[in-house]
């Protein structure tokens, strides 16, 4: 059976409403509808979807990891069309090549003004080059002026790579904890979160969060773990921002 209708019938078996699950697990109804009729396309982005499924299938007493499993097989993760500003990666070997062909070219250019410079000496020293240099007492060869090659230009270093927005993973693990988390100006999620629960959230731009319960929320940053921002009881209030 299909994810969506799986997941209806179970909601239906256990007779809860839309309404109901709303209020259970704090996601909006809409959202809900949403993963029942597998229009994936009016939740926020994947990250929620997936977050979402799983806090559903806990609450229909369904298996979180086996949905998740069944949605990456119905929607498998499509190549990522490259977006406007975004820089397609290049490999070592591509960026080399341009810089080989330039240093093809210059060292062509310093032979061309070599022998351009040698016939031009030539000339003003009064011999004919078929015929080389005459030889005599009086006579000078007039030796081509020294021609110093150009500098060649080294690779400019690469800017370093800009992280593209937050991803911001919340895990409740010692009691539960009061959360609110505002996503690019829009408030996405308010309500107490037990533990075990885990909470993922992406922006573009920056995530504002409030945690009631410092102590028992273990949080992670684009990959990278902050740990606890408080004590237990402690009330934190902390914004994340791209580059700040």
């Amino acid at each position: 059976m299909p994810l969506g209708p799986a997941l209806k019938e179970a909601r239906e078996a256990r007779g809860l409403s839309l309404d109901r699950v709303e209020e259970e697990t704090k996601i909006r109804k809409k959202y809900l509808a949403a993963l029942e009729e597998e229009q994936y396309h009016v939740l926020p982005g994947r990250v929620y979807t997936k977050a979402f499924l799983r806090t559903y299938a806990r609450l229909l007493g369904l298996d979180a990891d086996s949905v998740l499993a069944e949605f990456r097989a119905q929607n498998p993760l499509e190549t990522r069309k490259a977006a406007a500003g975004d820089r397609p990666a290049v490999p070592a070997e591509g960026r080399k090549k341009p810089v080989f062909r330039r240093l093809l070219l210059l060292a062509g250019v310093i032979v061309v003004l070599v022998v351009f410079n040698s016939l031009y000496g030539a000339v003003r020293g009064g011999w004919p080059v078929s015929e080389g240099p005459p030889s005599g007492p009086g006579v000078g060869v007039q030796n081509p002026p020294a021609v110093e090659p150009e500098p060649v230009p080294e690779d400019e270093p690469e800017p370093p790579a800009v992280a593209e927005g937050l991803d911001l993973v919340l895990q409740v693990v010692d009691g539960s904890c009061w959360v609110r988390v505002i996503v690019d100006g829009e408030q996405v999620f308010e309500g107490t979160v037990p533990a075990g629960q885990t909470m993922s959230y992406k922006a573009g731009r920056d995530i504002g969060l409030r945690l009631g319960n410092a102590g028992a929320v273990l949080v992670q940053l684009n990959g990278e773990d902050l740990g606890r921002l408080g004590q237990p009881g402690e009330v934190v209030n902390r914004e994340f921002t791209v580059g700040g």
